[in-house]
Formats: C-alpha cells, structure tokens, sequence
C-alpha cells in the first residue's frame, strides 16, 4: 500500500518529492482512460435525486453502474446548488449513491425527529408485530428509469 510521503523524499539530491497518494495517483491514471458515454437516462435521474434533496435533505440513487457514478454525482451536486445555494454531500457505496444536504435536513429535522418518534411509538404497542413500512420516498431507482 503506497502512503503519500512515506520514506521520505524520492530525490537523491535532497529536492521534496513525495509519493502522490492512493487516490492522487488513481485519478491520474483515470485522465488516460476515455470518458464514458453518458447513459440516457443521466439527467432525469439527476433531476429526481436533486428534487429528493431539495424537499426533504438527503436521496439515495440504487443501481447506478460504475462508469455513470461520477457524472451523476457532479450532476446533482450543480442541481442542487443551482436550487438552493447549498453545498451537497455525495458519498458511493457499491451501487448507491447518498446524497445529503444538511441545511436542508436541518430545516426538516423536527419533522424527521416526529416521525421517528411515532415509529418507536407505533412499534412498541403493535404487540410484538411489524408496524406497517412507511414507503421510502428518498430513493430513486436507475432501473426504474431505464428509457428505450
């Protein structure tokens, strides 16, 4: 595993130049590769997670392929801003993509807080049964878009 500036300089005559780190030098190496066609259906799954974000805060995309994580990231960090003026977080794992805005989630946090609330409570006097699921309206599917 290559660490940014581990064992010191690499020049003999005494000049700093440290190691790139791990994520440095992969992004070097992906300027080689060609750039992905976008996937039809890239801007309204945009459109939709950015819509998520700005009414309730955060969105979760599933099953969006690897070669399309990073537009779609860039796409809805933009809408976001654009809408709102706010930053956005975007975190990947695996095939889903998180996005979260906290000062949008902080506008509706009591909301948020209220529900939770009523879910504990809704659970503790079902009687040991499964309260009903409240639907998740903060997921967008890529393959429910999926337009030919």
């Amino acid at each position: 595993m290559m660490v940014g500036g581990e064992g010191g300089p690499l020049r003999k005559d005494g000049g700093v130049a440290f190691a790139p780190t791990c994520r440095r030098c992969l992004a070097l190496i992906d300027r080689f590769y060609p750039m992905p066609h976008a996937d039809q259906r890239l801007s309204l799954v945009a459109q939709l997670a950015a819509d998520v974000v700005c009414d309730q805060g955060f969105a979760e995309v599933h099953g969006v392929p690897g070669d399309q994580q990073t537009e779609l990231r860039k796409r809805i960090r933009k809408l976001v801003r654009t809408r709102t003026g706010h930053g956005t977080k975007i975190f990947c794992r695996e095939s889903t993509i998180y996005a979260e805005c906290r000062e949008i989630y902080d506008q509706h946090a009591s909301a948020h807080a209220r529900v939770a609330a009523e879910a504990v409570s809704e659970f503790l006097t079902a009687g040991g049964e499964a309260p009903s699921r409240r639907p998740a309206d903060w997921v967008v599917s890529w393959e429910a878009w999926d337009v030919d």
